[in-house]
């Protein structure tokens, strides 16, 4: 959990924080720019603020459920111990906070700092991101040497053989990444999704593993405040 949730909350702080403090700040120096009637007024809390708002509105549309209360509850965790659960990941949201905060905290962003708002910026993540794979561009590489006619073959790999040997395993391993997605995020969910718009009919993702069966992907979308009912999971309903 805490080494998932380290490289979840790094995603946090690139793509989230970071991005509106620097959205905030550009926003700010474009009005001193523009000179857009500055007085005392551009310089008082309510009008910085209001730049606040503007600058975290691009992440305001996934903004849905804190953390630990969206989360899952994991299948080891009994469900007499869930407020336990939750209270720890709460915790935990509490002390990456603190670590966040003695990075990149902006007294003129201190509402961002907050533990409500870090909640609800996870919770973002934990809802509505989009897992990345891509295979391995070194397997690839020692793929094509591999193809390589004998005379060619063997000068490469007098280079390539002790990188090989050093990767071991390894070198096969896939890229993994996780992104928010603004109109991702906005596409409604379906078991059984498609990639095309139809006339008349939605683009829609599917939220989980669609191979699931029907009942461990009612529970698993019971996370998201309703219940599936896409031709798929009519089909399959009991």
């Amino acid at each position: 959990m805490k080494k998932e949730f380290r490289r979840m909350a790094k995603a946090v702080q690139n793509q989230a924080i970071s991005s509106t403090i620097l959205r905030y700040h550009k926003l700010k120096a474009n009005c001193r720019k523009e000179k857009l009637k500055y007085d005392e007024s551009c310089v008082s809390d309510n009008y910085n603020f209001s730049l606040l708002l503007e600058a975290w509105r691009p992440i305001s549309m996934g903004y849905k459920k804190r953390w630990w209360d969206c989360i899952a509850l994991p299948d080891d965790i009994d469900s007499s111990d869930e407020t336990s659960f939750r209270m720890q990941i709460k915790e935990l949201a509490y002390e990456s906070l603190q670590l966040l905060e003695t990075a990149i905290f902006d007294k003129e962003c201190e509402p961002l700092f907050s533990l409500e708002i870090y909640g609800h910026i996870i919770g973002i993540f934990e809802l509505n991101n989009l897992d990345l794979v891509v295979a391995s561009p070194v397997e690839d590489y020692f793929l094509y040497i591999d193809e390589m006619t004998n005379t060619d073959k063997e000068e490469a790999e007098k280079i390539t053989q002790p990188i090989l040997d050093a990767l071991g395993e390894d070198y096969s391993t896939c890229c993994e990444g996780t992104a928010f997605i603004p109109l991702q995020s906005c596409m409604n969910h379906s078991c059984c999704p498609n990639a095309k718009a139809f006339k008349r009919d939605e683009i829609t993702i599917s939220y989980v593993d669609e191979d699931l069966p029907f009942e461990e992907r009612q529970a698993s979308l019971a996370d998201y405040g309703f219940r599936c009912k896409c031709p798929k999971c009519i089909e399959e309903e009991p």
